[in-house]
């Protein structure tokens, strides 16, 4: 009679299967079970000590093997020898292809989608408006974008680099301090991008911060001062004669000055208010109406209206200047009159303020500066005393 053969388990069939699954005894004459992954010789064995460590790695091995084998099937040659190419590039500046697909991905794929910058120029002073930026702040943003937006309208935010934003500043033959505040201003633009996934870097941060000049503000003279002063007294029957007076003696911004009500100037109490909503730094202050000025708007002293007229004040205002000599003309031999310095009358304020009362906290309180040392970085320019007594003695 012939031997019965033993009954092949599935287990067993597996085990005679690459890798194979063999339990042996060591010299020492210890069991364990070896799991043998070569292939032509070359590869591993690894030892466990139980049949189902081994077994459960065994299969690990086959299932590895098998994808392996999928994905060389979709792997073409040429895909091959271009991951080895790139492979090779990467390795000489410390990267590997993981990271340079997620770098692909980062730079040329917004999360959020693309955006030309006319679109996003247009999301962007939305986003401002709804969020309370004041009307000449967004006048400002919008002029600056529109001629960023004449040369790169249509190019998506996220494809433009810092050295064309660079070379476009320079074609502009701008001066330093224009050249810094585009600078800034498309900085914001870049970075809102950046903040709403449009982008992931900001070129602008790679463009050199000008190095300015610290030029002193320009002032008006006493006797400039008092020009002004007695020409508006005497300008159509002193219509503008309290925005000047307020002007000079409270250096009040040109904003606030356009906005100020007579229901916010208390001569009995010696004040004027600037709102929250009036002031550019969105804080109430209470500004020092002195003695010389409280004398000059005594006559024209209201309840409430405004201080200035509201019919095209900017025009009423040149022509005040102009009456007083206080303001250049271009005619066809040259340039007559004086130059009426940027922000003259706040910057004459501080001076002569800082001058007089020889207080500097005080006098940036009362122009309502975020910080103190704006008073010495941008408003100040050096008055003798003399000067500075006989300013705040001007009065009718």
């Amino acid at each position: 009679m012939s031997t019965p053969r033993a009954q092949v388990t599935k287990t067993d069939a597996k085990r005679n299967k690459w890798p194979k699954v063999r339990q042996i005894t060591r010299a020492t004459g210890v069991t364990a079970w070896r799991v043998d992954s070569r292939i032509n010789g070359i590869g591993e064995r690894l030892f466990y000590k139980s049949a189902a460590e081994a077994d459960t790695k065994a299969e690990q091995l086959r299932v590895k093997r098998l994808n392996e084998g999928k994905a060389s099937v979709v792997f073409s040659e040429s895909h091959r020898i271009m991951a080895e190419r790139c492979i090779a590039k990467l390795a000489e500046v410390g990267a590997d292809l993981d990271q340079a697909t997620d770098f692909f991905l980062k730079h040329t794929r917004p999360k959020a989608g693309a955006r030309t910058v006319k679109i996003l120029a247009a999301e962007f002073l939305k986003a401002k408006q709804l969020a309370g930026r004041r009307a000449n702040y967004l006048s400002v943003q919008k002029y600056v974008l529109g001629v960023f937006e004449r040369t790169f309208g249509e190019r998506e935010v996220h494809t433009i680099g810092h050295q064309e934003i660079s070379d476009w500043m320079h074609a502009k033959e701008w001066g330093l301090r224009t050249r810094d505040n585009y600078r800034r201003d498309l900085g914001n633009l870049f970075n809102f991008a950046i903040k709403h996934n449009y982008a992931t870097v900001n070129p602008l941060e790679k463009i050199e911060v000008a190095t300015l000049d610290d030029a002193p503000p320009g002032i008006l003279t006493v006797e400039q001062c008092s020009t002004l002063l007695f020409t508006a007294a005497e300008f159509e029957e002193g219509v503008m004669l309290p925005y000047v007076a307020i002007g000079l003696f409270c250096g009040l911004r040109a904003s606030e000055l356009a906005a100020l009500d007579w229901a916010e100037v208390s001569l009995p109490e010696r004040t004027v208010e600037v709102t929250a909503a009036k002031a550019k730094t969105r804080t109430r202050r209470n500004v020092t109406i002195s003695d010389n000025l409280a004398a000059w708007l005594a006559p024209h002293n209201r309840l409430n209206g405004p201080i200035a007229p509201q019919d095209d004040l900017a025009y009423t205002w040149e022509r005040l200047r102009k009456a007083a000599g206080l303001r250049i003309k271009k005619t066809p031999n040259g340039q007559t009159g004086i130059p009426w310095p940027k922000n003259a009358m706040r910057h004459s304020f501080a001076s002569y303020h800082v001058a007089h009362h020889k207080n500097a906290p005080l006098t940036s309180l009362e122009m309502g500066h975020d910080n103190p040392n704006q008073l010495f970085s941008a408003y100040r320019e050096l008055v003798k005393p003399k000067a500075a007594a006989a300013f705040w003695e001007l009065a009718p």
